[in-house]
């Protein structure tokens, strides 16, 4: 007959008591959005360089295990400054939150997403290429919630970099690709109960390719994203941080795009499907992850 040691208690307590999932949700570091949303309304022109956008998103998550699903209701904030050839970016996110297991309300609230900051310059390689370079600096709104509930936001001081570009196959159709580099700086953490840790979530490496294409004034884009965040580490060590926070996801989005003027004002609505899935972990991560969200972007 075996039996249970005292480490083999606290083993088992603390994964009763810890999330069976540390990864937290952010819009504001979503690659494929802020991609899509920076691309011109029309061409662009000297006396035109702000944009301003409002998006309204809503995501599904379904876990591998526990049954569990998390919805992720709210929106969007940006403001773009486009001084040819360079340009300052800023978004900030809201969201409101509702986790249930096996059917029971486990969590509801609302949380402020990190802010992100962009500075970057734009080079026109020739008349069928463009690549932008800029970095990337991303301050938290509030404390990290992760080891007691799910939360918005990294809530860790990102920085990285970034490329992306465009190659114009047609002068209708472009392709689109690019890649990025972001590391978190380790912060301190409250668990349960009033344990302190001190915590990163590593890094994160994203990649995007997608096909677009444009006809009078509507638009469309079919892509591919993946993600890859490593490298979490924690300080006194728990049970499965590491495979909690780390995983590989593959996205697939489709975004349609209409343009149009109020008087003499660009506009441009954007409708954007995506379904994604963590290929690892396959016992920690999302089986599925369904996201709809809508733009309204405005250039003067």
């Amino acid at each position: 007959m075996r039996y249970i040691t005292r480490n083999n208690w606290l083993f088992f307590w603390l994964v009763m008591v810890y999330p069976t999932n540390l990864v937290s949700i952010s819009i504001v570091y979503n690659f494929r959005l802020a991609q899509i949303t920076q691309q011109p309304i029309f061409e662009k022109t000297d006396d035109i360089n702000h944009i301003i956008i409002a998006l309204a998103f809503d995501q599904y998550r379904k876990k591998y295990t526990r049954s569990i699903h998390q919805n992720f209701l709210g929106a969007l904030g940006s403001f773009i400054y486009d001084p040819r050839p360079y340009y300052f970016r800023t978004d900030f996110a809201v969201s409101h939150i509702k986790e249930k297991t096996k059917s029971k309300t486990t969590f509801s609230g609302a949380e402020t997403d990190d802010i992100l900051f962009t500075l970057g310059r734009n080079f026109k390689i020739n008349e069928y290429a463009s690549l932008t370079f800029a970095g990337l600096f991303g301050i938290p709104t509030h404390k990290v919630f992760r080891l007691q509930r799910i939360d918005v936001g990294y809530s860790q001081v990102g920085l990285g970099m970034q490329f992306d570009g465009l190659y114009q196959l047609h002068h209708r159709t472009g392709l689109v690709y690019g890649a990025r580099y972001i590391y978190f700086v380790p912060r301190n953490a409250l668990g349960k109960p009033n344990q302190k840790y001190t915590l990163t979530i590593g890094n994160v490496a994203d990649l995007i390719i997608a096909l677009k294409n444009n006809w009078n004034n509507h638009g469309f884009e079919l892509g591919f994203t993946e993600r890859f965040r490593f490298g979490a580490h924690i300080t006194p060590s728990l049970p499965d941080f590491t495979k909690k926070t780390n995983y590989i996801r593959s996205t697939f989005y489709a975004t349609y795009k209409y343009r149009f003027l109020i008087r003499t004002v660009q506009n441009r609505f954007l409708l954007n499907f995506s379904y994604g899935l963590d290929t690892n972990s396959k016992i920690f991560g999302n089986r599925y992850i369904i996201t709809v969200w809508a733009s309204w972007n405005v250039s003067f």
